[in-house]
């Protein structure tokens, strides 16, 4: 695995990560300050990673993953 794969790789599983905070935190109807600091830190992450790709690579990545959207009730 070359070091984009290996950044592409991280990237998605970062937002991996965000959906099943975002998801749990949804599902707990967002009564927990935690799991709010937890999905911030997740998509702050996520998208630093991003961010870094883009400079690196010179083009934006698409993620391999669906973003949860906790706004989009067909989720």
């Amino acid at each position: 695995m070359n070091p984009q794969e290996m950044l592409e790789s991280m990237i998605d599983n970062a937002w991996t990560d965000f959906n099943e905070i975002a998801q749990a935190e949804e599902e707990d109807g967002y009564s927990d300050a935690m799991q709010s600091m937890e999905r911030t830190e997740a998509q702050g992450y996520a998208e630093g990673l991003s961010v870094a790709y883009s400079l690196v690579y010179d083009k934006p990545y698409n993620p391999k993953v669906s973003i949860f959207d906790p706004y989009d009730k067909d989720n």
